[in-house]
């Protein structure tokens, strides 16, 4: 019996021929058109890209001169930066001030200036004790004290402006501050955890953390109103479980003037600026209440988001979506898209949907859509994964900010350690009754069916 050796090299293209004959999974979302989503560095590399570590993307704001402004939230130093739509990049604006977060804060003025709200990295680790007297002290008090620590002797957030017309027109280094005038500190000790606007845009309410005073900022007086802490219970239900439950959103009425939110046990609240008090409502938010055991848990809502045609929606943090209609005083449960809790940001977009980034953080987050008629209910966009190879590629895990662009471009805030501003192009639906081949094949890898996309797709 003979034996034949090959040389090497044609050994090693046998061997890759053999390999490309074989069906390989890539990661294209089957859930949506892949061209759809895309996303851009924040800033140029070895230039003025905002470093790692502090580059987690928190807050995001749609601007009436068309551009899309976020900051970030790190380890050392938190980043303003815009995208401008007609050179499809990321341009950083400095640092601000030296504060480590900016967490859904950010507000348009009447003028056009762009108000920020600062304090603490929320999304930083808290150090939690491992050994107390449970006995003594009990869990949530141990907690309690573990979430205040990073606390200590911290002078509080503060509240920026910012002024595009002349921020926007200079170049910035990594090392260069964003020109902001400083308006003082709201509540000492504490980060400013949300934001709003009264009915006629001239004053700020806020909600702080972790303490949950509300207050209000005059922007004629500059001077600020501090209403104290409007929650009587300190719970902690995460589902980030060293992270107090208080709601990170503000919704105030355009007619009313009545400024909404919730409060103890997942009832909403609402807050009268002639009177200066909270009262609370018979409406209250669906999600997990475990008053059969030792801890006392509700849900808090995470997001507001209203429709062109004026309805009212809001996500909680157990990943619940609601309709509320205050003038009528009722809450509607539409369902969650999604087993895992969370419901990070939602927005509205210009093709009659709300756009939801849903998961925990140590799940990968997911997108979804639900048809604001009602008429579609939820539908599932999937995984946010990028495939640009060779050039460049990314697998996305967490989200905490969505804006939707003056051309309905939806733009979702990485906030893992590299973030980057990733950007979604609303389409047609896909999966329509007349699917085309490439379609029919990327179908059975939607959920419940098996199969592998083809290599040569």
């Amino acid at each position: 019996m003979k034996t034949y050796l090959l040389p090497r090299a044609s050994a090693m293209a046998l061997a890759l021929c053999g390999v490309a004959s074989l069906p390989a999974q890539q990661w294209v979302n089957p859930h949506y058109d892949a061209h759809r989503l895309d996303y851009r560095d924040l800033g140029y590399p070895t230039q003025n890209l905002i470093p790692a570590d502090n580059s987690q993307i928190t807050a995001l704001l749609t601007h009436t001169n068309g551009l899309v402004y976020g900051a970030t939230s790190g380890r050392d130093q938190s980043y303003l930066f815009f995208y401008n739509r007609y050179l499809n990049k990321v341009r950083p604006l400095g640092k601000i001030g030296r504060e480590r977060g900016v967490h859904h804060t950010l507000l348009e003025g009447a003028d056009g200036s762009v108000y920020i709200g600062t304090g603490l990295n929320i999304l930083a680790p808290v150090r939690l004790t491992a050994t107390f007297p449970v006995e003594y002290e009990g869990i949530e008090k141990q907690l309690w004290k573990d979430i205040k620590q990073p606390y200590a002797g911290y002078a509080g957030g503060h509240l920026y402006r910012y002024h595009p017309p002349t921020g926007d027109a200079r170049r910035y280094t990594n090392d260069d501050d964003c020109p902001l005038e400083d308006l003082g500190i709201p509540v000492a000790g504490n980060t400013i955890y949300a934001m709003t606007w009264s009915a006629d845009r001239r004053t700020i309410y806020g909600i702080t953390y972790p303490d949950a005073h509300f207050f209000a900022f005059d922007l004629a007086t500059k001077q600020v109103r501090d209403f104290g802490e409007f929650l009587s219970k300190r719970v902690f239900g995460g589902p980030e479980r060293h992270w107090r439950s208080v709601p990170r959103a503000l919704w105030c009425d355009p007619v009313t003037g009545l400024v909404h939110t919730s409060g103890d046990n997942g009832w909403l609240v609402t807050f009268d600026p002639d009177t200066g008090r909270f009262a609370p409502t018979d409406m209250r938010l669906p999600g997990e209440y475990w008053e059969s055991l030792k801890s006392v848990d509700y849900p808090v809502v995470e997001s507001f988001a209203r429709s062109p045609e004026g309805v009212l929606f809001a996500g909680t943090s157990d990943g619940a979506l609601v309709r509320l209609d205050f003038a009528t005083r009722r809450l509607q449960a539409l369902g969650k898209p999604r087993v895992q809790r969370r419901m990070r940001a939602m927005a509205a977009g210009r093709d009659g949907k709300l756009y939801l980034l849903c998961g925990e953080t140590d799940m990968m987050c997911k997108l979804y859509t639900y048809d604001m008629s009602g008429a579609g209910g939820f539908h599932d966009l999937g995984v946010l994964a990028v495939d640009r190879s060779p050039y460049y590629a990314k697998r996305a895990y967490r989200f905490d900010a969505l804006a939707i662009g003056a051309d309905g471009t939806v733009f979702l805030g990485e906030s893992d350690r590299r973030g980057k501003l990733f950007l979604y192009s609303p389409g047609a639906e896909p999966f329509p009754g007349d699917m085309n081949p490439t379609n029919a094949v990327v179908d059975r890898m939607r959920p419940g069916t098996p199969g592998l996309i083809p290599e040569a797709l």
